[in-house]
């Protein structure tokens, strides 16, 4: 999976009626916190958007990639 775009969470990234669009965090389900960040992602299976709360995003590579030094 590859970090495609990473905002400040706004509901215009997400598709209505989700758990996404209502700014509930959905990078690791069930979260109960609220959304941070609104993060597009890339893997086999294409593009999506997810809902990440600023824990999770501090906490995946993915979300927060470290460079080497």
């Amino acid at each position: 999976m590859e970090l495609e775009e990473k905002h400040p969470w706004e509901p215009h990234h997400h598709r209505d009626g989700t758990a996404s669009a209502r700014g509930e965090c959905t990078w690791a389900a069930p979260c109960p916190r609220p959304a941070a960040w609104s993060v597009r992602v890339r893997d086999a299976g294409g593009e999506s958007w997810w809902a990440a709360c600023t824990e999770h995003a501090e906490s995946s590579a993915v979300l927060t990639p470290t460079t080497p030094n």
